[in-house]
């Protein structure tokens, strides 16, 4: 169900209704604002009161159709039908149900119904009710996954006879223009502007506006429509929520939980806390998220989802204990109501509780879990290699670094740098050498394809040099930068220790020389470069400023 355009059409009843008493009005906004719970308490007071006006069951379904209490919707609606058989609002929200459930047939149905109270002339249906019967309809057709595009289109064809100045209509067909063309906008966008023209403060257009720029990935745009939305009236709750999730797209997320906190502020209920700390926990605020959780956890316990991202949590902030007792307590409320579906990522989770508790083989058996369950889940690949990894079992921590690899969409180059260390300390150096070749965004990738190649060589005690540009390459690369030279002053060494023994055996004597000062500026005590500098008397009398030591 797409509830950005679903919840939106709850302002339809706005129109039909508008003669009846404030208190309904008042409803409907709440509705309008997704304050779900405290619009169902005002409803029901007035159906209490009033128990045969069907206008009040429309206005309930809605609420509960838009919330995505199908049951009670339907409940609603089939009341008003009997209570009102007149009134065609019930019996098309009856259709809109079916629709969105996939049953075309029954909303044909109902939908049919609906028409023939209106066009009865006998009926003497109001023509603003009509009116927004026929664009719920359409609005059905427009916004569920199976879409009716040319029945949405003659329904609001027939609503635009009706009345051509009601803003709602050029929404609807706006609707119509953005599913039929894709990312082209500008009938959608003109429909939209329509429909600010018959009110300029009509934020549901400034809404659709920007839902529109961010499907085609415009969010600036996207963000200028929703704070327009909100200057225009700082009570409008779904322009805070379509802002916080764009902010979150954008990785921006302290301003996104700012939005989404004044969206939980705007409607108070237990729905929405939980939406709220879910959706903190989403911005990868750990700690806060865990505060946030626990905060509406309790208001509904039936919710499992609250347990699952506890456990994720506590699992991230290294909180073995707790995050095992909810992870655990989700599995089992799972297991016995048999939904949600217990993912990969719960074994995955469970997986790192483990690892976290010193428990190895026990996490290697979750992770083991995880992607048997999905065998997409790439960062399972990579955990099993980590510990592996760590138990010095380098050959299947490749192997698991491999298929992490052949897993991803786009593989980072961390993951060949760590699939070529793997390789090379299994001993695997042509494949190591490989690995590192697709890593070098990492200053000392070459260094470590000179190490592999090194290992290639035929008869080390007469190289002909296979590592030689590899260490080169990395010493260039390195350059003078003194906190990168520190960084790496190991493997420089190393580097330079390299190209003195190459050069000595190869009888470039001064080559030899200058590599071999290089070592002792950068470690003075170094035994090997004091013993060969003072034992070899070919370096004695080699002049190191007879040699390009780095090949250009």
């Amino acid at each position: 169900m797409k509830k950005t355009i679903l919840f939106a059409t709850a302002i339809f009843s706005v129109m039909s209704l508008s003669t009846q008493a404030q208190t309904k009005e008042e409803a409907i906004q709440k509705t309008l604002n997704e304050r779900y719970e405290s619009a169902e308490t005002d409803l029901q007071s007035l159906i209490g009161k009033e128990a045969t006006n069907g206008d009040y069951y429309a206005a309930a379904g809605d609420n509960y159709l838009y919330w995505g209490e199908y049951d009670n919707a339907a409940a609603m609606f089939q009341k008003g039908t009997e209570v009102a058989p007149l009134n065609p609002l019930n019996f098309a929200g009856l259709g809109r149900l079916a629709w969105i459930k996939g049953d075309a047939a029954t909303a044909t149905t109902r939908f049919n119904e609906a028409v023939a109270i209106m066009t009865n002339r006998k009926n003497k249906v109001d023509k603003n009710v009509q009116q927004t019967t026929y664009l719920k309809m359409a609005e059905a057709y427009l916004s569920s996954d199976k879409k009716n595009l040319e029945g949405a289109l003659a329904y609001i064809n027939t609503a635009k006879e009706l009345n051509d100045k009601n803003p709602e209509l050029y929404i609807q067909l706006g609707d119509y223009y953005r599913e039929r063309d894709g990312i082209d906008l500008s009938n959608a966008l003109g429909q939209y502007n329509k429909a600010l023209e018959m009110d300029q403060k009509y934020t549901r257009a400034l809404l659709r506006k920007g839902v529109l720029y961010v499907n085609v990935k415009n969010y600036d745009q996207g963000l200028s429509h929703y704070n327009e939305a909100i200057e225009q009236d700082p009570n409008f709750a779904p322009a805070y929520r379509e802002k916080a999730e764009l902010l979150y797209k954008a990785g921006r997320y302290k301003p996104a939980i700012e939005s989404y906190s004044k969206y939980l502020e705007l409607n108070q209920n237990c729905r929405v806390q939980q939406r709220y700390a879910t959706f903190v926990f989403l911005t990868k605020e750990y700690e806060k998220a865990i505060e946030e959780l626990e905060k509406a956890q309790p208001c509904d316990p039936t919710n499992l989802y609250m347990y699952r991202l506890l456990g994720y949590a506590y699992a991230e902030v290294g909180n073995v204990e707790k995050g095992n007792l909810n992870l655990d307590k989700f599995m089992k409320l799972a297991a016995e109501k048999g939904a949600p579906q217990i993912l990969g990522n719960d074994y995955a989770y469970k997986g790192k509780l483990y690892q976290k508790a010193g428990q190895d083989s026990m996490a290697i058996e979750m992770l083991k879990i995880a992607l048997e369950k999905d065998p997409t889940f790439v960062e399972g690949y990579g955990e099993m290699a980590s510990i592996y990894g760590k138990q010095k079992k380098y050959d299947l921590a490749a192997d698991y670094y491999q298929k992490k690899i052949e897993k991803s969409e786009k593989p980072a180059e961390l993951d060949y740098y760590y699939l070529g260390q793997y390789r090379y300390f299994n001993k695997q150096y042509a494949e190591a050498d490989a690995a590192f070749a697709n890593a070098l965004g990492y200053p000392d990738a070459n260094f470590w394809r000179g190490r592999s190649q090194n290992r290639l060589e035929v008869n080390p005690d007469e190289p002909v040099g296979l590592a030689r540009p590899f260490h080169e390459a990395f010493i260039k690369g390195v350059g003078t930068d003194v906190a990168r030279i520190e960084a790496l002053k190991k493997y420089l060494v190393e580097s330079y220790s390299y190209l003195g023994l190459l050069h000595g055996k190869q009888g470039n004597f001064d080559c030899s020389k200058a590599a071999w000062i290089k070592v002792l500026e950068l470690e003075p005590t170094n035994k090997v470069a004091n013993d060969v500098m003072k034992a070899d008397k070919n370096l004695q009398t080699a002049s190191e400023l007879n040699c390009i030591l780095i090949a250009e």
